[in-house]
């Protein structure tokens, strides 16, 4: 029982440093729009989305459980 918090409560923080990383690289992304660089701008983006996609993976794994 306790081994399974556990994973639940570690789950719950690399799903957090995903979330984390998504908000610099949107940080990033709208540093790059103003700048006019819309090649990093989509760049960033594309890494943004990436990270909220696997935060949601996580976050869903462990409702299953």
């Amino acid at each position: 029982m306790v081994d399974e918090a556990d994973k639940r409560t570690e789950a719950i923080h690399r799903a957090a440093e995903f979330r984390e990383r998504a908000a610099r690289y949107e940080s990033l992304a709208a540093e790059a729009r103003q700048r006019s660089d819309t090649q990093m701008s989509i760049e960033f983006e594309n890494m943004a989305a990436k990270e909220l996609a696997e935060a949601s993976r996580i976050e869903a794994d462990i409702d299953k459980k």
